[in-house]
């Protein structure tokens, strides 16, 4: 089966969650805290990164996308205890490309949520496709048009807080190549979610085992990874494809011509033994809950292994890395073909690999590799992102003092309510404003409460610094 590895990032409510600042905000900015003192007011941001070529396995280009298309028409949470919440609803055939995002980080909407923890996620999908470079438009299946995103973390939202919340969009491991001649793909979303600042709450993770058991009407099955404990399996999201290119979801009812024009694989297929590919979300029990299970025809004796963990510890002297794995740990060695990227694809020179990886301790990384006697050998792994780039932020706090320049104030220190400190810097561009929306100068704003509104670059020390655009006096 061929994977597009277009490793760009997407907020999934690009669209359809810009239309909820109009329809909770009576039309109006993004800027102030939740309408309900009751509710706990979440941010949502986007961002990508650009990648065109499509590839097969084994890395041989097959073409390059010029638009990718997906159109969005609700958005769901579940809490931990209750039941799903729509955020989203319409209106239908809202569709953007994915491209065009290309070096975008903004924030895009506000939407009011009652505090509590949310584990779970879910979208629909309505279509999808693509235009390949000699401007071919190729259709994208989209089996039972939703996808469900199990949290690993709960997603947790306090009254009066303000959040922002990540969906990236990760189409290198979602569209697939159904390898029958028919040159059809299929579309099974895999989502990341993180909240800014923090770790994602959601853990993907791609394996390839032996089922160990198997229990079809109780939607699970054990798998068998080479290494260490069995995983737990839940199935009941899972889209079955045969390697053949056939796919079916036993919950899909509304499109009975694309399962009649396919040879129909299902949970009812797989037995004790046979080795299966499974992509999927784990949560905090190590429990992996399957998004794409794919058939192996034949038993191999290596199996391949993907997945992203937090990195513990770094052997130079053994060539192994620790990391954590579906709820545990897990030692992988690194041979003399294993490569190392950086986020932005950029392949780091054999003699810098250890320092770089030293570098990343208790950072995710991602590992594809194989497993080979009970031994996890790296092909590749791809370093997090060096230290996030400027983006925008809103941040609240008591002004602690004013920085003078000569005799021109400059800008601010200031204090937030968790006592962390930012500088703030302002200048010509810089609005302040008090209660009543009169024009202050910087040194009037000592001692007061104030929200700033301005790019955050965290990199920046002592404190992290803020360029202010806005700066509005609230008490």
């Amino acid at each position: 089966m061929f994977d597009m590895p277009l490793r760009f990032r997407l907020l999934l409510c690009l669209l359809v969650l810009s239309l909820l600042t109009v329809s909770c905000n009576g039309g109006g900015g993004t800027s102030g805290s939740a309408a309900d003192p009751g509710t706990g007011r979440a941010a949502i941001l986007l961002t990508d990164r650009y990648e065109e070529k499509i590839t097969d396995h084994q890395g041989q280009v097959i073409t390059s996308a010029k638009e990718i298309w997906v159109t969005f028409s609700k958005l769901s949470l579940k809490p931990e205890e209750g039941d799903w919440m729509t955020l989203f609803d319409g209106p239908k055939n809202k569709s953007v490309d994915l491209l065009s995002l290309h070096g975008k980080t903004d924030l895009v909407a506000l939407a009011d949520l009652p505090p509590g923890r949310y584990d779970k996620a879910r979208l629909q999908i309505e279509e999808a496709w693509f235009i390949d470079s000699d401007g071919t438009r190729h259709d994208v299946i989209v089996p039972s048009h939703r996808v469900t995103i199990q949290f690993k973390h709960d997603l947790v939202i306090h009254a009066g807080d303000d959040t922002e919340i990540l969906f990236d969009f990760v189409p290198g491991k979602s569209i697939h190549l159904i390898e029958t001649g028919s040159g059809k793909f299929i579309l099974r979303p895999v989502v990341r979610v993180r909240l800014k600042g923090e770790e994602e709450v959601t853990e993907v993770v791609k394996v390839e085992g032996k089922i160990s058991s198997i229990d079809c009407d109780a939607h699970t099955l054990t798998l068998a990874r080479g290494q260490g404990d069995p995983i737990t399996v839940h199935l009941e999201e899972a889209l079955f494809i045969l390697k053949g290119g056939a796919f079916h979801l036993e919950d899909d009812d509304h499109n009975e011509a694309e399962k009649e024009a396919a040879q129909v694989a299902s949970c009812k297929q797989l037995q004790e033994g046979e080795t299966v590919e499974i992509l999927g979300t784990a949560d905090d029990q190590g429990v992996l809950h399957a998004s794409l299970v794919r058939f192996e025809e034949e038993a191999e004796v290596t199996h391949r292994i993907e997945f992203a963990g937090t990195l513990l510890k770094v052997g130079c002297d053994s060539q192994t890395v620790r990391v954590t794995f579906s709820g545990g740990e897990i030692d992988v060695s690194l041979g003399v073909t294993t490569k190392v990227f950086t986020d932005d694809d950029k392949e780091i020179a054999a003699e810098e690999r250890c320092d770089a990886l030293k570098k990343a301790l208790q950072k995710q990384i991602g590992v594809e590799g194989t497993v080979e006697a009970n031994q996890v050998i790296a092909t590749e792994i791809t370093l997090p992102a060096a230290a996030p780039t400027v983006r925008p932020t809103r941040l609240e706090g008591i002004v602690q003092s004013i920085t003078v320049n000569g005799t021109a104030a400059t800008g601010f220190i200031l204090k937030d309510a968790s006592g962390k400190s930012y500088t703030v810097t302002t200048g010509n561009q810089t609005e302040i404003k008090d209660q009543n929306g009169n024009t202050l100068a910087v040194n009037q704003l000592l001692n007061h409460q104030v929200r700033v509104e301005g790019p955050l670059d965290t990199q920046t020390l002592p404190n992290p610094t803020i360029a202010a655009t806005l700066v509005r006096v609230l008490s």
